[in-house]
This record gives C-alpha cells, sequence and structure tokens, in this order.
C-alpha cells in the first residue's frame, strides 16, 4: 500500500513516535507472548506482594493484640519492674530482719555476746550485695 500523493512531503517523514508500528503475523504473535509473559509475572509478582503483606498484617494485628492486652509496651515493662523490684524489696527484707530482730532479744542485757561475727555478717554482706548486683 502506497501513501497517497496528497500529502505534503513534511507529514511524510516520521517525525514523531506515536508508539506503534507496523508488523506482520509472525511478528506480532513474538509481541503478544512477551506481553502475555510480562502480565503473568506481573501478576505473579502482585500476588507474591499481596502475601507478603498478608504476613505484614498479621505480625502487626499479633503485636497490637499484645500491646492491648498489656503484655508489651511501656506499661508492661513497668509492671514487670515492679513485681521484679518487690521480690527483690522482699529477699533483701529477710536477709536484713532476722538480723535486727536477734539484736533486739533480751534488751534487759547490756552485752551481746558474738563469736566468729565477722564470718557471720560477711554471710550476709554478700547476700545482700548479690541481690542488689
Amino acid at each position: 500500500m502506497t501513501l497517497t500523493s496528497n500529502i505534503p512531503s513534511e507529514y511524510l517523514r516520521q517525525q514523531e513516535d506515536f508508539g506503534f508500528s507496523a508488523v506482520d503475523e509472525g511478528e506480532l504473535k513474538v509481541v503478544v507472548d512477551e506481553n502475555t509473559l510480562e502480565t503473568e509475572v506481573i501478576r505473579e509478582s502482585v500476588s507474591m506482594s499481596n502475601e507478603a503483606l498478608a504476613r505484614v498484617e498479621n505480625k502487626i494485628d499479633q503485636v497490637l493484640t499484645l500491646y492491648n492486652e498489656g503484655k508489651l509496651g511501656l506499661d508492661a515493662e513497668r509492671q514487670k519492674l515492679q513485681i521484679e523490684t518487690k521480690s527483690k524489696l522482699k529477699e533483701l527484707e529477710q536477709l536484713i530482719m532476722p538480723l535486727l530482730v536477734n539484736l533486739m532479744k533480751n534488751p534487759e542485757k547490756e552485752y551481746i555476746y558474738w563469736p566468729n561475727r565477722k564470718e557471720k555478717i560477711q554471710e550476709q554482706i554478700d547476700k545482700v550485695l548479690s541481690l542488689t548486683r
């Protein structure tokens, strides 16, 4: 097919690309197959992206659930620290109170007989330090 001669010559020169070109049947099959393959790859990528997104959303939901239940976050850490601190203070109390109670026994006597006190006191010091450090 030839172009008609009444088209001005400046329009016959290829000046602008509109994104299309002429192909025969064999070339068309290759182009269609490539586009189909690209479309399948894109669909597979989108599918994989959706699966990955669903996994991320699921994990975020799990974190939010833990946070809302008070098992995660600053409040949870604060509660955990409070429980630990109370427990350690109770242990410290149990180390010190027996000593003080024993020192108070027999207030009518002026003197306290305490053989091997250095070793006994060192034992208690070690226990206190192991608890507080």
